[in-house]
């Protein structure tokens, strides 16, 4: 009823990927049927990489974002049923003190997840759950992956005599493989090829996507470890936290001798200056009262970052192109002016300006969208020919804006007159 395959495969191919399988007496479609019941084929968050990777030379608790996806292929069994084959791809932000070698990474699994699937879907077929025994001879490999090729190694070729002495050897059966198990096995080897390479490709995806963010130029950086960030711009405030050396923030603003930087998300602190070491233009831009900015403070919002990346949403007309993103922050504290009126105009600008510095050479992109970061923000897509028609006239603002994209739309739409 379910048996877990032992088939020794490549150390360095065993590292991406570790399969598990079970045999169920169940048709090819009654199977698939259930695992959609199950979502299994959905992606997850994980809330955390520790007890569900096999252990490498990079600390766990740098790992964040972390993501898993199944690889699930349903096999005729030789004797009868299907065979499902499970392997989860895990990837995850690695976070290095040093940013340049921070990345996404791809990591091994410990088996963890693919057998609680095979469990959930035995248990959906009305089989008594049993023990699984995971893979023994499987060793924890290392789960950094080298980006700057974006290769993972091949697998061998698997005849009959390196299959049977593979099985052989882990103990799954005894005597030589019949022709039915040699060919199941090499159907499985040809997916597992087809799968890496399906790998490689999201992964020179993700270089791109690496190459064309932007890191920000407004970063401050903690000198020594033990700083502390605090609730208020005052002495004895309530301590948020204490940050360690070289730990960066976003720069927001300064207040005296606190800098004001934003934490994560929309939460924000408040850091004295002295322990911040500054990027150059934001130290000579203090330095000046009559500089940008005491101009700065005279706009309602400021664009902090843009980059090049893959539209961040399920809109049909922008769904998987490349976008320019502009990342806005309010300037201004005055709710009026940072209300939905105000973002329009400043969007409305901001797309026209955009427009007008358009030349030949400025790379090929399919549109442009507008993040304003904060809790009452939102995010402004729109096509590039919509974009164009608006700054050439042809194309009215309030007809304009009816095109956008607008998530949420509340955060757009004015209140009304009294």
């Amino acid at each position: 009823m379910f048996l877990i395959l032992s088939i020794s495969i490549p150390r360095l191919a065993m590292a991406q990927a570790v399969p598990y399988a079970g045999t169920f007496a169940k048709s090819k479609e009654e199977v698939e049927k259930t695992l959609k019941e199950m979502q299994a084929y959905a992606g997850q968050k994980l809330p955390i990489v520790d007890g569900f990777v096999a252990t490498g030379d990079e600390p766990l608790n740098r790992f964040e974002r972390a993501f898993y996806q199944f690889s699930i292929d349903l096999l005729p069994a030789a004797s009868g049923g299907t065979i499902v084959r499970v392997t989860a791809k895990i990837t995850a932000w690695y976070a290095d003190p040093d940013p340049s070698k921070s990345g996404y990474q791809v990591l091994p699994s410990n088996g963890r997840l693919e057998l609680d699937l095979l469990d959930r879907l035995k248990e959906k077929f009305g089989g008594k759950l049993t023990a699984s025994t995971a893979r023994s001879d499987v060793q924890a490999p290392k789960p950094k992956l080298d980006l700057s090729t974006g290769l993972l190694g091949s697998t061998l070729p698997l005849d009959k005599t390196s299959v049977t002495a593979a099985v052989a050897s882990s103990g799954t059966t005894s005597g030589v493989l019949g022709e039915d198990e040699v060919a199941t096995l090499r159907i499985k080897r040809e997916a597992e090829e087809k799968r890496m390479q399906q790998l490689n490709a999201e992964l020179r995806s993700l270089q791109e996507i690496q190459r064309n963010q932007a890191h920000p130029l407004n970063l401050v950086v903690v000198r020594k470890s033990g700083t502390p960030v605090l609730a208020r711009p005052t002495i004895g405030s309530h301590t948020l936290f204490t940050a360690s050396a070289n730990d960066e923030f976003e720069f927001l603003e300064a207040e005296g001798e606190w800098i004001h930087v934003q934490i994560s998300g929309v939460s924000r602190g408040y850091i004295r200056r002295g322990s911040l070491d500054l990027p150059e233009f934001i130290a000579a831009r203090l330095k000046s009262p009559n500089g940008a900015a005491a101009n700065e403070k005279q706009a309602a919002f400021r664009v902090e970052r843009e980059e090049n990346s893959p539209f961040p949403g399920d809109w049909e007309p922008l769904k998987g192109k490349t976008v320019k993103i502009y990342t806005v922050q309010h300037v201004s504290q005055d709710p009026k002016e940072t209300d939905a009126r105000a973002k329009l105009a400043f969007a409305g600008g901001l797309l026209r300006k955009y427009a007008a510095e358009t030349t030949a050479s400025t790379p090929a992109l399919d549109g442009i969208v507008v993040i304003f970061d904060a809790a009452d923000g939102g995010i402004i897509g729109s096509t590039l020919l919509n974009v164009q028609q608006l700054a050439s006239g042809s194309l009215s603002q309030d007809n304009f804006w009816k095109h956008c994209y607008l998530d949420p739309p509340d955060a757009f739409r004015p209140a009304p007159n009294p």
